[in-house]
């Protein structure tokens, strides 16, 4: 008799105990449902109500030219030997004005699972230039260092080649910068005898009216490639031209070193199988 009660009891015991754990989980799933969505709605508000802006860059207004290179030289160098699969830590360029004494404006360090983030002569964070996590169609975005995605940038086919479009990360879409590749230049002429290290060859344009805003260009070198983005002085907006810049950071890294975007990407799969 005592061992048919002991029965019972642990049989009323266990069933009480499952009830009790899936009331818990049930209750878990819940909290992580909320916290999953207080974390989106969070992630909304950063980007849609708070940041707007790039920060201290009001430094571009003044600036005519830049020029983006490798800080040290030696990486490009061993670029030749180094693929996807190669791991890094950090690689820097330098963002230098091309009118005065070559001066360092900025920098911008390849970071490996980041991107690349954009600081002042101060070393205050400008923006992020990072590249799409799930989303194929995607050529990078270029964020507040909050973080908070300002822009999207997106390839688009044109007679000429591929171009790209530069569109607001808000629910408009609105399109803001056009960045059109130059179909014929003599800097293919310079690629093909190789006296240059690419052709990368953009006219940077108003998406409204296609007014000219500035260009990215190769700059003659003898060790290395240097791209230079020339700003007219028919805008002066920073804004305008950090954005600019972060189309310029893009195409260096996909066009000048391809080996830097395939490398960080791997380095963003390694973080995020799924990706």
């Amino acid at each position: 008799m005592e061992l048919v009660i002991a029965y019972v009891v642990s049989k009323v015991t266990i069933i009480h105990f499952r009830r009790i754990k899936s009331r818990f989980s049930a209750r878990m799933d819940l909290f992580g449902q909320v916290k999953q969505g207080f974390a989106k709605a969070m992630q909304i508000a950063t980007e849609n109500q708070i940041f707007h802006e790039f920060p201290e860059c009001s430094i571009l207004g003044s600036i005519n030219r830049v020029s983006i290179k490798l800080a040290d030289p030696h990486v490009n160098a061993m670029l030749a030997n180094w693929g996807p699969q190669t791991k890094f830590e950090h690689i820097n360029f330098l963002i230098r004005d091309e009118d005065n004494k070559k001066q360092t404006l900025m920098t911008a360090e390849l970071v490996s699972g980041n991107g690349i983030i954009v600081k002042n002569a101060g070393g205050k964070q400008v923006m992020v230039v990072r590249l799409p996590t799930h989303d194929p169609t995607s050529f990078g975005k270029l964020m507040h260092p909050a973080p908070a995605t300002l822009f999207k940038v997106t390839p688009r086919m044109t007679p000429v080649g591929r171009s790209y479009v530069v569109h607001k990360a808000n629910p408009a879409k609105e399109e803001y910068i056009y960045a059109e590749k130059e179909p014929v230049s003599l800097y293919q002429i310079g690629k093909i005898t190789g006296v240059l290290g690419s052709n990368c060859v953009y006219w940077l344009k108003k998406s409204n009216d296609g007014g000219v805003l500035g260009y990215v260009r190769p700059k003659l070198v003898l060790k290395g490639n240097t791209l230079v983005l020339k700003f007219m002085s028919n805008n002066r907006d920073p804004q305008v031209r950090a954005t600019m810049l972060g189309v310029a950071l893009l195409l260096m890294i996909s066009e000048v070193y391809p080996q830097l975007r395939a490398m960080l990407s791997e380095s963003l799969k390694r973080l995020d199988p799924l990706n």
